[in-house]
């Protein structure tokens, strides 16, 4: 009698497990980096004229299509930036195994144009219109001659 209980209470945790919808399965796309995440950056360039620690904050806006806009405030060797928010457009993209890449440049042309890898982390629950919210991003910035790294929560 105790086996059939178990059978059966093993049989309805497997009939829960394959009820699973399939928008709940960790597959990820441009969509799932969708809003606005508030990024800490940290670390330091390793070459040129601003060689130093950079130490900021940023707010990206992703919108679920490859596109991105932000706003940030680094402060480069202990120099405050000549702007208080510095704007930045750019585009993403997300891998199935919510990897990616972004690619931004400065309109104001004094900046670098910058290249970063990501993963998104943290998945949670989900978001207004039925989307699943990545709470987090980490962010390692990939362009020769600087050593950053930076971490992003959504913004809700």
């Amino acid at each position: 009698m105790k086996l059939v209980r178990h059978l059966g209470a093993v049989l309805l945790v497997l009939g829960a497990v394959s009820a699973v919808p399939a928008h709940a399965q960790l597959t990820c796309s441009n969509y799932s980096l969708l809003g606005y995440y508030s990024i800490r950056i940290t670390g330091a360039i390793v070459a040129g004229p601003q060689a130093g620690p950079a130490n900021g904050v940023n707010v990206t806006h992703f919108d679920g299509s490859g596109n991105l806009t932000s706003v940030d405030h680094v402060i480069l060797n202990g120099a405050v930036p000549p702007v208080d928010w510095r704007p930045a457009v750019g585009t993403y993209s997300v891998n199935s195994d919510c990897t990616g890449q972004a690619t931004f440049t400065y309109p104001d042309g004094l900046s670098p144009g910058l290249t970063y890898f990501f993963v998104l982390t943290n998945f949670g629950q989900p978001a207004p219109y039925s989307r699943w919210r990545f709470a987090q991003i980490d962010i390692v910035v990939s362009t020769a001659g600087f050593n950053i790294t930076a971490e992003g929560t959504t913004l809700q």
